[in-house]
């Protein structure tokens, strides 16, 4: 009886850690889509079919990503900078933005969009 016992509590054990490996697979591809719906947002900063990105509405990954010459301590400063003083009215106030000037933007500008 007592092997009866045991052999019932080890299989109790058994699918508990099957249980609980199982609710961490489900949190990890919850996370996954997490960031594939993060990877769709960044795209819709994209603007539209031109292929520009909107500096008003990209996150600093987006940014660092797509921006020639622009890391992510660079397009962290536009976010920031935006968050400040609102939304970037012209292209050309990226230069009031500490460590973007005259080059960079010539770089992107083609890049681009405020809309």
């Amino acid at each position: 009886m007592k092997i009866k016992a045991v052999f019932t509590r080890s299989i109790m054990l058994a699918f508990a850690l099957v249980s609980f490996i199982g609710c961490n697979l489900a949190y990890a591809d919850t996370a996954a889509n997490k960031v594939a719906k993060e990877k769709t947002t960044a795209q819709v900063a994209l603007s539209g079919q031109t292929g520009k990105i909107n500096i008003n509405t990209a996150d600093a990954r987006t940014l660092a990503s797509t921006l020639r010459g622009i890391g992510l301590k660079k397009a962290q400063a536009i976010v920031t900078y935006r968050k400040t003083y609102g939304h970037f009215a012209h292209i050309d106030e990226l230069k009031d933005v500490k460590g973007i000037g005259a080059s960079i933007l010539s770089k992107n500008a083609h890049l681009i969009s405020i809309n």
